[in-house]
């Protein structure tokens, strides 16, 4: 019985593990000489974003991320897991991230 539990609980964390996701970097620097995807207008893109997907019906997760280490390239998205980046994102950008996000949730 208790390996049962053990294994629903390890297959469960596996499914959560494995969700496909879009991660967006909204961290923010205080100091305006150093680069961040947040001063770039990363919650614009965000917002954008979780608003086209849930008009075309494209079931995936958006969460904020903190720094993925791209500052000077921000703002930063990534697909995961182990999906494509994308740097310097704009809202003018959305077309092209929502094509992939669709086709990133069907794979």
């Amino acid at each position: 019985m208790l390996m049962a539990v053990i294994r629903a609980c390890f297959n469960a964390f596996m499914i959560m593990a494995m969700t496909k996701k879009i991660l967006v970097c909204t961290n923010f620097r205080t100091n305006p000489n150093n680069p961040s995807c947040a001063a770039r207008d990363s919650q614009l893109v965000l917002d954008a974003l979780k608003e086209e997907l849930t008009k075309k019906s494209i079931v995936i997760e958006i969460e904020e991320s903190p720094c993925m280490g791209y500052c000077n390239a921000g703002p930063n998205l990534r697909l995961a897991p182990n999906g494509e980046f994308f740097h310097g994102v704009t809202v003018a950008d959305l077309p092209k991230l929502i094509q992939a996000a669709k086709k990133f949730s069907l794979s």
